[in-house]
């Protein structure tokens, strides 16, 4: 492989990753569970935050699960990802990912979050998927705050 090649591979994959990032995202938001599975190796791993507030499962269907419960009689949810360094291995990589997250309901529950998602992706034929991706919160907030969610419009 030539030096251009192996530069325009580089940029190919990483340009794989980041859009890994943002269908996980996308499908979070949207509450896709089946563009969401598409993100997770059969045995990749999902780890949100630690005690009180941790979460974990394993395998794609899992990890969907977790979502549907997470995402369970909310008014609104919205995250939103900012790819950061990503370092590729052959056909393994790394990121990490900063992530601010808001959602309300169901009832008064509020939640408001910045974290960093440390990513494991593996690569799946042209694809990347998550490994392993882990959410550690630097700033959580449960209490009360203004404002209105409104219903998503469904696709055209």
């Amino acid at each position: 492989m030539t030096n251009q090649q192996a530069r325009l591979q580089q940029f190919m994959d990483e340009a794989s990753i980041r859009n890994t990032i943002a269908r996980f995202a996308d499908s979070a938001t949207r509450s896709d569970y089946a563009m969401f599975k598409t993100v997770w190796a059969d045995d990749g791993e999902f780890i949100i935050g630690t005690a009180p507030y941790g979460q974990h499962s394993i395998g794609a269907d899992e990890n969907v699960a977790l979502l549907r419960k997470l995402r369970t009689g909310k008014e609104f949810f919205v995250q939103f990802a900012l790819p950061g360094v990503i370092v590729i291995d052959g056909d393994e990589a790394t990121t990490r990912t900063f992530v601010h997250e808001a959602a309300r309901g169901p009832g008064e529950k509020y939640y408001r979050n910045h974290c960093i998602a440390f990513d494991k992706l593996q690569r799946s034929g042209d694809d990347w998927v998550f490994k392993s991706r882990s959410f550690q919160y630097i700033w959580l907030d449960t209490g009360p705050f203004a404002g209105s969610g409104f219903p998503l419009f469904p696709e055209a």
